[in-house]
This record gives C-alpha cells, sequence and structure tokens, in this order.
C-alpha cells in the first residue's frame, strides 16, 4: 500500500500482514474489531447484521466514499492497521449529517476505489451491467484523456520547436565551407592592403625627410587626423546600420507573433467563459443540495434494510408470516409515517439510489466542464498577458529605432562636415605648395587603405565569430536531436496509453469472463465478450466504444448471439463484477490497494461464490467478501478464513 499514492509501492501480502479493522458508531455498529488475513476472508451473519456497515467502513479507510455515522452517535471512527503503518477515518455529526473531521486513507483515489476495489450492489459498473448501460466511460475514468491530450500537445509544440532550431542549425552548417573559404580570402586580402599601406608609408617618409617642416607639413597632419575622424565616424554609421536591421527584424517578429496572440473576439470568448463558469457553479450547487438531500434517506432507509438490529423496536413487525418471508414484513416509514412492506422500502431505495447516482454523475460531468472552462479561461488570460508583453516590446523597440535613426542622421551630418573640413584642407596644402600633389595623394590613398583594412578586419573578426558559433552548434545539435528521438517515443508513448489501456480492459475481461464462465459452470452461456469498436469522428478524432456480447447455445448445441438483458440478475451482476475486475487488473489497482471487498452476492449459491471468490484471490492479495451463515456452513473448510458479526456490536 502507498501513502496517499505519494508512491506507488507494489508491497506484498507477506509484507502487509494481517489486516485490523476497528470500526465504531458507524452504520449499524457501535464498536467492533475484524482481523482480515491474506486470502479470502467471509464476513458471515444473517441479514442485518452489519456486515453491509463493516464493508462500507472498510472501503472508506481504503479511499472510496466517506461511511455514514450511527443516528445516534455525535463521533465515530475507522482505523485500518497494518504492518506496513496505520490508517484512519474520523465522523463528527454537523448540522444532521456526517462530515470527515480528520483522515489518512490507504489511497486519495476516490474513484479508483469506488469503481475497481469497492465492489457492493451499488457499485458504478455493477449497475450498469445490470441496467444495460455503457461501461466505456465508467472503466476509463481513471485516466485523465484531457491531460494526456494535454501533454501530447505539449509534445509537439516542443519538438516542432526543436525541428524549426534544426533545420535553422542545418542551414548554419551549410554556410560552413563558404564562410571558411570567404574568411581565407579576407586574409589574403588584408595581407594585400597591409603590403600597399607600407610601401606608401615609406614613399611618404622619404618626401617628408627631403622637405622639412613647414606649414604645409601642419596642414597634412591636420589633414590625416580629419581623416582617421571621418574613418571612425563611417565605422559607427555601419554599427548603428546594423543596429537599426536588426531591431527591425526584431520589429517584425514581434508585430508577426503579436498578430498570432490577436483574437478580435478574446474579450467576449472571456466575458461568455465567466458567465457559463458562474452559472454551472450554481448548477452544481443545486445538485449538491440535492444529493446532500437524498443521501440521508438513501442511507437511513438502507440501514434499516440492512442492518436491522439497528431499528427502533416500534419500526419491527412480530408478524409471524412476515419472519417467514422477510420482505413482505412491514415497518413504519420515518419518511412518511405509513406502515409499508419492506419490499416496497427496498424498491423506493432503490429508485432514489438511481436518481443519486445519476444526479452525482450530473455533478461530476459539470465539474469536469468547469475544469475544463476554466483551463480555456487561464490560456486566454495568458494570451492577454502575453499580448501587453508583446505590445509593450513593439513599442520599446520602435522608441530604439526612433533614437537610433537620429544617432545615425547626427553621425552622417558629422561626416559630411568632416568631408567639407577635409576638402577645404587639401586645397589649402596646394595653394601652399603645388609640387606636394602626389604626397597629399599618398596620405589619402593611406587613409583610404587604412580604412579598408579596418573594414576588413571587422568583415573577417565577425565570420570567424559566426564559425565559432557555428562550430558550437554542432554540440547543440547532438542534444537537440537526442532530445527530439525522446520526445518523440514519449509522443508514441502518450498516443499509445489510451489505446494500451483500452486493449488491456478488453484482454482482461475477455479472458477473465471466459475462466468465470466455465468454473461456474453457466451451462447455456458459451461466451461473454467486450469488443472494442473505434470510429473517427468529422474533425479526425478517434472516438472508442465498448460493445459487450453475449453468446448463448440451444439444448442441441447451437450458438447464438443474444442481449445482456436477457440474462437473469444473477448472470448480470457477476458480469458486473468481472468487469470491475478487468478494470482493477488493467489499471494495476493491485500496486496501490490489494484489496477488493466484495458484497451483495447472495444471488449465487455456496459453489459459484467459492469459484468466484477463488478467480478473485488470483489478482488481490485479500478478498472479502459478505455471505449468509449457510453459505458459510457449506464453504467451511474451503476458504481460509470465515468470521462472524458477532465481533460487530450493535446498539441495543
Amino acid at each position: 500500500m502507498s501513502y496517499n499514492n505519494t508512491t506507488s509501492t507494489d508491497y506484498t501480502a507477506e509484507e502487509l500482514g494481517d489486516l485490523r479493522v476497528h470500526v465504531r458508531n458507524i452504520g449499524g455498529i457501535s464498536n467492533g474489531e475484524v482481523t482480515l488475513s491474506p486470502g479470502v476472508t467471509l464476513l458471515s451473519g444473517e441479514n442485518a447484521s452489519n456486515k453491509s456497515s463493516f464493508l462500507r467502513a472498510l472501503s472508506a479507510v481504503l479511499g472510496g466514499t466517506d461511511p455514514k455515522l450511527k443516528s445516534d452517535a455525535d463521533e465515530g471512527h475507522v482505523e485500518l492497521e497494518t504492518d506496513d503503518g496505520d490508517y484512519y477515518v474520523d465522523l463528527t455529526a454537523k448540522n444532521g449529517s456526517s462530515v470527515v473531521s480528520d483522515a489518512d486513507r490507504v489511497s486519495d483515489r476516490n474513484q479508483l476505489c469506488e469503481l475497481f476495489v469497492a465492489l457492493g450492489e451499488t457499485n458504478p459498473i455493477r449497475r450498469a451491467i445490470v441496467n444495460a448501460n455503457d461501461i466505456y466511460d465508467l472503466l476509463m475514468r481513471p485516466i485523465d484523456t484531457e491531460e494526456i491530450e494535454s501533454e501530447i500537445d505539449r509534445l509537439k509544440t516542443r519538438k516542432d520547436d526543436i525541428d524549426g532550431r534544426l533545420e535553422k542549425i542545418d542551414r548554419m552548417v551549410d554556410r560552413l565551407p563558404t564562410l571558411q573559404t570567404k574568411g581565407d580570402s579576407l586574409q589574403k586580402e588584408i595581407r594585400g592592403v597591409e603590403e600597399s599601406l607600407e610601401a606608401k608609408r615609406e614613399v611618404i617618409e622619404e618626401r617628408e625627410a627631403s622637405r622639412g617642416t613647414d606649414e604645409g607639413e601642419r596642414i597634412l597632419e591636420e589633414l590625416q587626423q580629419k581623416r582617421t575622424e571621418r574613418e571612425t565616424i563611417r565605422d559607427r554609421i555601419r554599427t548603428q546600420k546594423e543596429a537599426l536591421a536588426s531591431l527591425r527584424n526584431d520589429f517584425d517578429e514581434t508585430s508577426e507573433r503579436l498578430t498570432e496572440v490577436h483574437g478580435a473576439d478574446e474579450r467576449q470568448d472571456f466575458d461568455e467563459i465567466e458567465t457559463e463558469i458562474e452559472q454551472l457553479h450554481h448548477q452544481k450547487q443545486q445538485l449538491t443540495t440535492t444529493i446532500n438531500a437524498l443521501s440521508p434517506i438513501v442511507e437511513m432507509n438502507g440501514q434499516l434494510l440492512d442492518d436491522e438490529t439497528d431499528i427502533p423496536d416500534q419500526m419491527k413487525s412480530d408478524d409471524i408470516i412476515s419472519e417467514l418471508d422477510p420482505t413482505s414484513r412491514t415497518i413504519t416509514c420515518w419518511t412518511c409515517g405509513n406502515t409499508v412492506e419492506r419490499s416496497e422500502i427496498a424498491e423506493q431505495v432503490r429508485v432514489v439510489k438511481e436518481i443519486l447516482e445519476e444526479k452525482r454523475d450530473q455533478q461530476s460531468m459539470i465539474a469536469d466542464r468547469i475544469e475544463s472552462l476554466e483551463s480555456r479561461k487561464r490560456h486566454l488570460e495568458e494570451q492577454r498577458k502575453t499580448r501587453e508583453r508583446l505590445t509593450d516590446r513593439k513599442q520599446s523597440i520602435e522608441e530604439e529605432i526612433e533614437r537610433r535613426e537620429q544617432q545615425l542622421e547626427g553621425l552622417e551630418d558629422d561626416r559630411s562636415s568632416l568631408q567639407s573640413e577635409i576638402e577645404e584642407l587639401q586645397t589649402k596644402v596646394e595653394e601652399i605648395d603645388g609640387e606636394d600633389d602626389e604626397l597629399i595623394k599618398l596620405h589619402g590613398d593611406v587613409s583610404d587603405l587604412e580604412y579598408k583594412r579596418g573594414q576588413l578586419e571587422n568583415e573577417l573578426t565577425d565570420i570567424e565569430t559566426e564559425i565559432e558559433r557555428i562550430k558550437s552548434k554542432r554540440t547543440e545539435r547532438d542534444d537537440l536531436e537526442a532530445e527530439r528521438e525522446s520526445i518523440s517515443e514519449q509522443l508514441q508513448e502518450q498516443r499509445d496509453r489510451i489505446e494500451s489501456i483500452e486493449r488491456d480492459l478488453v484482454s482482461a475481461f475477455n479472458e477473465s469472463m471466459q475462466q468465470v464462465i466455465d468454473e461456474l459452470e453457466y451451462e447455456n452461456i458459451e461466451r461473454v465478450w467486450i469488443e472494442r469498436l473505434t470510429e473517427t469522428t468529422e474533425r479526425s478524432t478517434s472516438r472508442t466504444d465498448f460493445e459487450l456480447h453475449v453468446v448463448r447455445s440451444t439444448a442441441d448445441g447451437a450458438a447464438y448471439e443474444d442481449t445482456i438483458d436477457t440474462l437473469s440478475k444473477s448472470e448480470r451482476e457477476v458480469i458486473g463484477l468481472v468487469v470491475a475486475l478487468a478494470g482493477y487488473i488493467a489499471h494495476g489497482v493491485s500496486s496501490e490497494l490489494p484489496i477488493v471487498v466484495i458484497d451483495a452476492v447472495e444471488m449465487l449459491d455456496a459453489d459459484r461464490i467459492y469459484g468466484l471468490l477463488t478467480y478473485f484471490k488470483q489478482h488481490a492479495d485479500y478478498v472479502v467478501t459478505a455471505v449468509l451463515p449457510e453459505e458459510a456452513d457449506e464453504l467451511d473448510g474451503t476458504v481460509p478464513s470465515i468470521l462472524t458479526t458477532s465481533s460487530l456490536d450493535a446498539a441495543p
């Protein structure tokens, strides 16, 4: 057993040992203690001897529906002691109802317990089979299909993102040979420029050495300084243009993303969702009120029928005939005050139970719808926040573009001013000494060559940086490919998960049902099996149903297909139990709850009860079943543990 399902640990019966169950003020039980050994345990007692109260209390501490307090008690307690740990449920009376004040159950997965562990008469799967209703949703209820679909969408989004990054890296890697070739060419060109610079500087030094220092020299130096400033401004202009190009790309990408998350009717959708959620909460509250009103009626009348030791004396009958036929016994109905037969109350309880179950199903559907709408609401809210963030970023980029455009305009004005000064200085030098035209030209050539070298070196640096970046991407590519492979496997697992569970359920039932039919010797039933039917909807989504088939045989051995509603109630009850067992097997419930609690099998004789329980024991370490004394007597010696309800004391 696992602690509140925080872990899923497989325990054996040897590790858990005996299960000691203490019950106080639950149902019709004042105080009682029962020890359940590994294997099959029969709880023997007459009708209305608190068997059902005990099984409901045991189911509750395992993780099922909360039990009801004894009608005259203010508090109650259920405790399960194992060699692995202790678990409990504490109840108190509040406003005429029983409420849980504290609990530490074996499992917090209520649906798992209610569907596949607590196999009493009101078990939803048993009722669905008896009433010939669909069973697919019940068997698949523990599987959160919406969560699986959400996980599939998340994995697909991540996979698409990785595919895009891999494609981008591939394009980058494809550019690597061209970049390397261009880098080699730039290095060669830079060496040529440096050789030309060195030659021209030598000529300048020779001419300046022969001329001496004069006004022309000063102007030439100033001219060289202005040309250097001009090249610096050229570099800054180039940097600003590159930055502007990058900003404009960011602006376009941000605008595109903003368009993707923009929805004209989003505000309307959000308001409609909030309105629907409010309406659904109101409907859910109405259903809760109805359920709370019906539950005490069902519970009280159920106790009157199941646990007669708790019925007040004035509500009992001493009619000898009714003692011979308990169903005809008359009691005073506590709801209407009329004297009615016990069977009439039983029928009314059955009807109210069906209504109650229908209301609970509606409540569950509404809760699922609310959860779906809340998820959609959160999605719209996230979109709104994303849109606001992108809008702010777009505005910030616009402001940055405007600022850099102004800076670029100022730099271009500065370059234009410097060009005018350079031209003026060139004119002055020519006026001072016309013979220095060649020297002026040499200085101009040096300036141009230095600028060219700077440009080439910047370009080479950019290429070398890009080459190193691409090489580093190769390692990233290996990691991305490994992640992509892992995601592909996860995607396939998620896609196969639902189908795998469906197939496991069908296989478990078909195999188990055939063995049970053979074991219980239903002579006119050849086979009962489930067919898994799938269809593709208009939206290309797959839908699955489970169709139950019954194959009968005639006296001369001919087989023919029949429907489940032609079977006897006892046969349908057995099928319902086996369907629940199939869910127990397919969902791996034994790893968390290695116990099955069975009630209401009085429609079977002792031999068939033994056959059924023996088969259940193959899949659960503990099988606890309530039987009548006559069945217990017949099974004495074949079942390891038979307990009586004498240990479950009822109030006088």
